[in-house]
């Protein structure tokens, strides 16, 4: 890569953090000024950066970012949030893919193309929503929980599993360059070589990974678990590229596959930052695939807008349909089927490959990605209109005399609530842990160390790995529904990072944090510590107390040993 290629680069990169931030500032997606961004600067409207010819430059940096993506939202993909959605989540979810691609299918059988392979390269494009959107725009507005939440994100969930064999059956579909014959041929050795690629990363996962990370000197240094974790995206990515399949493909697998260790939080956590650049800049590149002049040509607009508008209304009705006819209320169909109703960035992913292999063609793949542009572009209104909308729907359907029942579903608690998290199980921690068990108050553990992790389970407390420091291992952690968080990490660095992430969770929790040295006291407490505990001071008093206790008078102990100690934790408050 040249180095006006990595400056073009830089400036997508800038330019899509810049109408990001101009469009957060009214409530609008951040994916959605990137992808603003990319358009603006792209060469279908300014040209400031690459051109219609050599715009494929950035072609391995998206694809890196994508990859990452999935690499992180397979992490996610474990069993216990699997078991979390229920069976209940896997049929919605089964069903809303099965029928969006069958109709989908056959509405392009019928009235656009008579090839199969084409019309399910299309049906995978429109069933797919956007996890990244959805999911940011729900946190932001704190419905993730709500009912309408959960339905949506068991839905997207067997999506995104659902991406593995979308892709595995395009790329047996296609065949851009051999014969028939060849290509056969061609595609059975890949599928072979995959399934072998699978069952080496599977017992490096299960078998080597675990005890390259529990060692000694990978918990001593941060940097290591970091470089692996993203080495272990990217070396599944190559593998799957170079045996003939797509890179994201062979990325997922990798997240699926190291979501069953007990490693895989800390590992999304350590690659998140290094996600969200190279996200950016997918979504910014895909805003340059944009090419507006040809939007504006022979009336293609026109025809982007009917796609955009067919494909929303579709996939709205079906989740609705499939949702009601699972028991929900119709307001909370109404409202999960808006917000899950745009072609999501994965399309994007799908649609490249069928493109690659000869299932789409240039005007077919610019008509689907202007389309998917544009429903990602409506994705942040029609989630804010979407709790009008079904309570309209609701009454409407009411005054036709329709009886509507009750919603009889909870919403989603959180796993603990009032519960005490330990950072840090050493000795310190193993006391705090206890005491506070014994005062009757529930105990949740995250440490780094394997071995600790596994102490605290024997003792049958949850306990979980990760870095403290780091706010997404705190949510998981439930830490805004606490009563209060105890830190007893002995690095400073660490107990600082861990206060001030756990502050902006939790503004009022009680956080009492252990300080090594005095003179880092203070910088725990501006952090946000209630209360903070040096070591050096109360060793100090405690020595004291026990040498006062042994050699002065019983009058003298009972009047001032009493008192030294409230004075001693006064301070210490």
């Amino acid at each position: 890569m040249s180095w006006n290629a990595l400056g073009e680069m830089l400036f997508l990169l800038v330019s899509a953090v810049s109408v990001a931030a101009v469009l957060e500032r009214f409530r609008v997606s951040s994916i959605v000024g990137y992808l603003l961004g990319g358009m603006l600067v792209g060469p279908g409207v300014l040209g400031l950066v690459g051109s219609s010819a050599d715009v494929a430059r950035f072609d391995v940096m998206t694809e890196l970012g994508v990859s990452l993506l999935l690499f992180t939202i397979g992490l996610e993909i474990t069993p216990a949030k699997l078991k979390l959605f229920g069976a209940r989540g896997g049929l919605l979810g089964a069903a809303q893919v099965i029928s969006t691609v069958s109709i989908v299918m056959t509405m392009f059988l019928v009235m656009r193309t008579p090839q199969l392979s084409t019309a399910f390269a299309v049906g995978c494009m429109v069933t797919l929503s956007s996890t990244a959107v959805v999911m940011r725009i729900l946190a932001d507005r704190t419905e993730l929980d709500a009912p309408h939440g959960r339905d949506a994100m068991s839905i997207l969930l067997v999506q995104d599993l659902a991406v593995v064999p979308m892709l595995i059956i395009i790329e047996l579909l296609g065949n851009p360059t051999d014969t028939a014959e060849q290509g056969t041929k061609m595609q059975s050795s890949g599928t072979v070589a995959m399934l072998v690629g699978i069952v080496a990363l599977l017992i490096f996962a299960v078998y080597i990974l675990p005890r390259i990370l529990g060692s000694n000197v990978f918990r001593r240094n941060r940097d290591f678990p970091v470089i692996l974790a993203l080495a272990t995206a990217l070396a599944a990515a190559w593998v799957s590229h170079a045996i003939g399949l797509s890179a994201e493909l062979g990325a997922f697998v990798a997240g699926i596959i190291l979501a069953r260790t007990d490693f895989a939080r800390q590992m999304r956590a350590d690659v998140a930052v290094l996600k969200s650049v190279f996200l950016t800049l997918f979504f910014a590149s895909v805003g340059l695939l944009a090419d507006v002049e040809w939007i504006l040509r022979d009336w293609h607009w026109i025809q982007v807008i009917v796609l955009c508008f067919v494909g929303i209304s579709i996939k709205a009705m079906i989740i609705a349909a499939i949702i009601i006819f699972s028991g929900g209320r119709i307001r909370t169909a109404v409202r999960t089927a808006m917000v899950i109703a745009q072609i999501g960035e994965f399309s994007f992913v799908v649609g490249g490959v069928a493109l690659s292999r000869g299932l789409l063609s240039e005007n077919g793949f610019q008509m689907l990605v202007s389309a998917t542009l544009l429903s990602l572009l409506a994705t942040p209104f029609l989630i804010r209109i979407s709790e009008d909308a079904g309570a309209f729907v609701e009454r409407t359907l009411q005054r036709f005399g329709m009886q509507i029942a009750p919603f009889s579903r909870q919403e989603k608690e959180a796993r603990f609530n009032g519960h005490v998290v330990v950072a840090g199980f050493g000795p310190a921690g193993q006391e705090a842990a206890n005491t506070v068990r014994v005062a009757g108050l529930e105990v949740v553990v995250v440490d780094l160390n394997p071995s600790l992790v596994s102490k605290a389970r024997t003792e049958g407390i949850h306990a979980e790995i990760g870095n403290s420091a780091q706010r997404e291992i705190l949510e998981h952690l439930d830490l805004g529904s606490a009563c209060a968080m105890i830190v007893t990490v002995p690095d400073p660095a660490s107990v600082i990072g861990t206060v001030e992430q756990a502050r902006v969770i939790a503004p009022d929790l009680l956080i009492v944090a252990r300080s090594r040295y005095k003179r880092i006291t203070e910088a725990i407490e501006r952090a946000g510590a209630d209360h903070v505990l040096a070591e050096e001071e109360v060793i100090g008093t405690v020595l004291g107390s026990t040498v006062a206790a042994a050699h002065a008078p019983e009058s003298t102990i009972a009047e001032e040993g009493t008192g030294a100690g409230e004075h001693a934790l006064d301070d210490h408050s």
